[in-house]
């Protein structure tokens, strides 16, 4: 399964960072691809939760299903995600708590669907964009965050 990880440091307590991760409502807030979320069954921080993802990838809708299968409030959420055509992947997301901050780091692994052809693209194209993607989406978490810490409502 490809790989593709990325870190960030958030200017933010980590109960501040926690709580904007688990809410669904925020999510196309911050994800570059996500333009709505729908069959939300609640907060994000517990095994079992779910919710629909509308993505917009190469112009085109997506619907993907994500489902919580570890969440450890403050350290871990870790999402299974499925898509048309067979497409997989996990997300795990850990969080460190350091001096007022938080160290934030996304592993992100995933499976193509289309066998072969789908491997060639991915090595051609799709694994450099969902590095950008992902390092831009946690750039906008992190002023999402930050700008919350200011005084602003988080959830």
């Amino acid at each position: 399964m490809p790989h593709v990880r990325d870190q960030i440091r958030v200017n933010a307590p980590v109960d501040r960072v926690w709580a904007v991760v688990t809410d669904t409502d925020r999510i196309p807030e911050w994800q570059t691809t996500a333009v709505e979320v729908r069959d939300v069954t609640g907060r994000l921080d517990h095994v079992g939760a779910r919710y629909t993802a509308v993505s917009k990838l190469a112009g085109r809708p997506i619907q993907g299903q994500w489902e919580v299968i570890q969440a450890e409030p403050h350290h871990l959420l870790e999402l299974r995600g499925t898509a048309p055509g067979g497409g997989r992947a996990v997300a795990r997301t850990t969080f460190a708590a350091t001096d007022g901050a938080t160290d934030v780091s996304v592993e992100f692994d995933y499976e193509l669907p289309g066998g072969f052809l789908g491997q060639f693209a991915n090595r051609l194209f799709v694994e450099r964009a969902l590095e950008r993607e992902i390092r831009h989406s946690n750039e906008n978490f992190k002023a999402l965050c930050e700008e919350a810490d200011q005084g602003q409502v988080v959830a």
